[in-house]
């Protein structure tokens, strides 16, 4: 837990004071401060809310504090400040999300200790506890990590349940995976294994009371949804359609357009998120688990597999999408491991080494994922490189200047007095604007968030180079970003790389280049 907290921490004010670091934190940032505000509708369906009014609540927590010791005045002065210097709510949803990514490698473990055994879920815990896309997405104030902690707490209830056949445990399952739903909509699939127990565990009530059981547990899900996502009902047709506008994004992909999901999610987010070794570990270990237990496999995969053809079905591909897979794959790994350490220290006729043989074992399994994960938040530790861009042309443009940069606006300089206050000396003008911008921007990465317009060349041939900042050498054949996301940290390659951000080059007008 210790080093699985560690790696979550380091690095988890990457990008600030800047907002655009990753642009869906602005979401997250903007709907929690209307929660402040007293206005409880998010007016934003994209992603269920329960996670956001956590953000508020402590908002509420910090503003509270804050005035105590003379911070804040009014909420008025909270909100005010927040618009100024929002970078202390950013922390606070970072800190929100990277306390789940934390939390969820306990629950980890817990699972381990009811499905397999202690040096499993020992195993499991610390795959989790170094795996790369884990440690990297609980450094953003997302709902990805959070859901993934709700769904892993629902599964842990729902295998006690299998265990006991107590209620109470399919009961917690089922509130707790409601809750995960209202965190994350595709959480959801939680409850495919627990429906799938209720009906089919052995020494279980007549068919009648399991149908029963189903239904009040449909009911607490659902309760459980709405109580964390009340607009769903209270703003219905906003609700519905930002779900189809959802259902329609992920068949028709972001950004790249580069085939079915599950392509880049095997390939991609799956093969540098966790490494190559836990990856095979981890499907090896699910196999193993259904060879031995056609049934307690069918329980284990479920999951998974369910969400993994929901998500993999479009052409949408962001790697954190993969995220609630993590936790199975840590522990089907885990077993697999565990299994043959056992298997080895019986051919040797030392079974009671199999516990320090199975933690050898792990520790080489899980070494390309704990050093992408430490080399991820050595880049994090660091300065993103478009701060470091703006920093230079306030500088050396301290009177002000016209700016075009080219790629999306995700990717752009910000140059903001502070916070979210623009800095009105510099504007942003298209490329064929009278007079011609006096500065040009030039974004280079492997995205599509990078794209240059048709004819750059020749306008820029009234430019000179004042100053590029190199944050990557883009040629290099080992660097892999997720290519749906604008978040400007490899999966993979860390070698080429320096620090966060695209490569800036910036153009001055030949007439008044400083």
């Amino acid at each position: 837990m210790i080093a699985a907290a560690a790696l979550r921490i380091w690095g988890i004010g990457y990008g600030l004071s800047t907002t655009l670091t990753h642009p869906d934190e602005g979401a997250v940032f903007s709907v929690a401060l209307r929660f402040f505000g007293r206005n409880l509708n998010p007016a934003f369906f994209d992603w269920p809310s329960l996670f956001m009014y956590a953000v508020a609540a402590a908002f509420v927590v910090y503003f509270n504090i804050g005035r105590m010791v003379g911070w804040f005045g009014r909420e008025a002065s909270f909100i005010a400040t927040a618009t100024t210097h929002p970078a202390p709510l950013f922390l606070i949803a970072r800190a929100l999300s990277a306390a789940a990514g934390i939390a969820t490698v306990g629950i980890t473990y817990r699972v381990g200790v009811h499905l397999f055994d202690r040096t499993t879920a020992l195993v499991a815990a610390l795959f989790l506890a170094v795996a790369a896309l884990h440690v990297r997405e609980s450094h953003l104030g997302l709902t990805d990590v959070a859901a993934t902690c709700l769904l892993m707490a629902s599964f842990l209830y729902i295998v006690r349940y299998w265990r006991s056949g107590l209620r109470r445990d399919a009961l917690l399952a089922a509130l707790l995976g409601g809750l995960a739903a209202s965190t994350k909509y595709n959480a959801v699939i939680v409850t495919v294994p627990l429906f799938w127990a209720i009906a089919s565990r052995e020494r279980s009530d007549g068919r009648t009371s399991r149908v029963r059981l189903m239904a009040i547990c449909a009911f607490v899900a659902a309760s459980a949804f709405a109580a964390g996502t009340p607009y769903a009902l209270l703003d219905a047709s906003h609700f519905v359609a930002a779900l189809r506008e959802v259902g329609g994004h992920l068949r028709r992909g972001h950004m790249a357009l580069a085939g079915y999901a599950w392509q880049t999610h095997l390939t991609s987010s799956l093969r540098y998120g966790l490494g190559l070794p836990m990856l095979v570990a981890g499907l090896g270990g699910m196999g193993l688990l259904v060879f031995r237990s056609t049934r307690e496999g069918t329980l284990f995969l479920l999951c998974p597999v369910a969400y993994f053809a929901v998500i993999g079905a479009g052409q949408t591909a962001f790697a954190r999408y993969i995220l609630p897979t993590i936790p199975f794959l840590c522990l089907g790994g885990a077993f697999l491991v565990t299994e043959l350490a056992r298997t080895i220290s019986r051919w040797s006729s030392r079974p009671a080494a199999a516990p320090v043989l199975a933690i050898i074992m792990a520790a080489l399994v899980a070494a390309p994922s704990l050093w992408s994960a430490i080399e991820t938040d050595r880049l994090l530790q660091r300065v993103d490189n478009r701060l470091l861009a703006a920093a230079w042309l306030r500088e050396n443009f301290q009177d002000g200047a016209s700016l075009f940069q080219t790629g999306s606006s995700y990717g752009h300089l910000q140059m903001q007095k502070e916070g979210f206050v623009r800095d009105l000396r510099y504007s942003e003008v298209p490329i064929d604007a009278t007079p011609a911008p006096d500065v040009i921007v030039v974004l280079r990465c492997p995205l599509g968030y990078c794209d240059v317009p048709a004819g750059l060349n020749r306008t820029l041939s009234g430019y000179v180079p004042l100053i590029a900042f190199v944050a990557a050498r883009l040629d290099d054949p080992e660097l892999v970003y997720d290519r749906d996301d604008a978040f400007f940290v490899p999966l993979a390659g860390f070698r080429a790389v320096t620090r966060p951000g695209p490569n800036v080059e910036i153009y001055g007008r030949q007439a008044d280049a400083r």
